[in-house]
């Protein structure tokens, strides 16, 4: 648990710097150095996806982001969705495209969903984190 917690850390701040110098460079942001002199607004912080909880569009909680997958240019990938169980017993983590996700505002807060049921997530191919290799795998059936 601990390899992974320090694997997500890791990936949580690439993806943070990766995803504020892409925004900032498609926004023509003025960098001096390795400083940024700007940063944007409207950016998504990792901290805000997270943990978070994932609604389906009928505003029914299906899942929690469980990781996120980010290939060797710092784009995110996937997102791994922590589903069902109770207090994390019993759950199952499943991978979707990131650009599934969709993040708007509610209630001043980050509303993240998913054009997905609980009982599609559930069916669908569970993944599972392999401790030795630190990634992500598809489980067999």
């Amino acid at each position: 648990m601990e390899v992974k917690k320090t694997l997500l850390a890791g990936a949580l701040t690439f993806l943070a710097v990766a995803a504020s110098s892409q925004i900032a460079t498609a926004q023509h942001a003025a960098v001096t150095g390795d400083f940024l002199q700007t940063l944007p607004k409207d950016a998504l912080l990792v901290s805000n996806l997270h943990t978070k909880a994932i609604y389906d569009p009928n505003e029914k909680k299906v899942g929690k982001v469980e990781d996120l997958l980010l290939d060797r240019s710092g784009n995110v990938e996937a997102v791994i969705i922590s589903v069902g169980g109770f207090l994390g017993i019993g759950d199952k983590e499943v991978a979707v495209p990131f650009e599934a996700i969709k993040a708007t505002e509610k209630d001043s807060k980050i509303w993240l969903t998913i054009n997905a049921t609980k009982d599609a997530l559930k069916s669908a191919p569970g993944v599972s984190f392999d401790k030795v290799e630190g990634v992500w795998i598809v489980k067999d059936k």
